[in-house]
């Protein structure tokens, strides 16, 4: 199985050092077990080696020039720890590929300072997409309200649409980052879907497949009907930022025969599953742009090269 190992990601001040010091600090781990930090990157903030020994808990700093698997390999060797936590680097976007086999990456978090985040987002925004497309969890630290991340929602839950999204207010308290808003009411049993609707259609539908079932939905823009190795889908290919980013953000459809396939509007049942049983379907034109880009006209974007991981509906 290897030793569990926590990945831990952020821009240099994010907050790792904190985080992995205050889960050493506030857990009973060190009753049962030692613990290894591997630090890649060093901030402002510094580990309390001195509190950390107490916790049963070493620090090894990476030199920048040692081989890395090298590197792990023989502070485990020293230190034989019974779990590990790794400050990761953002300028070392392979780093994780590079640790030997020994080590079993169990979770993984990513942190953004909120005074930062529109910066990074501009100047960095293939390594924040990286990074979150990596994480379990995303936590904006210092961020005063819920409010200010909003405008973010949607960029970063088609980033990673299965992670849990946190703010931490300067005083320390966490909730959930983000509501999807619904341009639509859920209350109509049937749902008019204009090409502008279709994301947070496809987002709620991947957290709440039930809040559908039952309903039609019209769908009143072309989507592409395709025959996949897992059956027939209807959807839009979605770009966030860069050609680089692409994914066929689908739903499935009920196999009927003769359906159309290529670009088409059409009205459909949703079966238990988020399943698309189509009533009526009419062909349609292309539409100008093949590639749906949310961002074509918002702000902010970001990029993400590993967008292609995205789960399909």
């Amino acid at each position: 199985m290897g030793i569990e190992t926590r990945l831990v990601y952020g821009f240099p001040d994010a907050g790792k050092t904190w985080y992995i010091s205050d889960c050493i600090k506030n857990d009973y781990f060190h009753k049962y077990g030692s613990t290894l930090i591997l630090c890649f990157e060093q901030g402002d903030m510094s580990y309390d080696e001195d509190a950390l020994s107490e916790r049963r808990t070493s620090v090894v700093y990476y030199d920048d020039k040692s081989d890395v698997e090298a590197f792990c390999s023989e502070a485990i060797n020293q230190y034989k720890p019974d779990r590990i936590y790794v400050e990761m680097n953002s300028e070392m976007p392979e780093l994780a590929s590079s640790f030997p086999s020994s080590m079993n990456v169990t979770y993984v978090c990513t942190f953004f300072n909120w005074e930062d985040l529109k910066a990074q987002l501009a100047n960095n925004r293939q390594e924040v997409g990286r990074m979150v497309s990596a994480s379990s969890q995303i936590t904006f630290r210092g961020c005063a309200s819920k409010a200010l991340l909003a405008p973010y929602s949607q960029t970063f839950r088609l980033m990673n649409a299965r992670a849990t999204y946190l703010r931490q207010d300067p005083m320390g308290y966490h909730e959930k980052a983000f509501d999807l808003f619904l341009p639509f009411s859920l209350s109509e049993p049937e749902i008019t879907i204009p090409r502008d609707y279709y994301l947070p259609l496809w987002l709620d539908g991947l957290d709440h497949p039930e809040h559908y079932t039952g309903k039609v939905l019209h769908f009143t823009d072309a989507l592409e009907i395709r025959k996949t190795d897992d059956g027939l889908r209807a959807g839009l290919v979605v770009m966030t930022c860069c050609m680089s980013d692409l994914q066929f953000l689908s739903f499935r459809l009920a196999e009927k025969e003769n359906l159309h396939l290529g670009w088409a509007t059409f009205d459909a049942r949703v079966n238990d599953g988020l399943v698309l049983e189509v009533i009526d379907i009419t062909p349609a034109r292309p539409p100008k742009d093949l590639i749906f880009n949310p961002n074509k006209e918002k702000a902010p974007s970001v990029r993400n090269e590993h967008f292609r991981g995205l789960p399909r509906l």
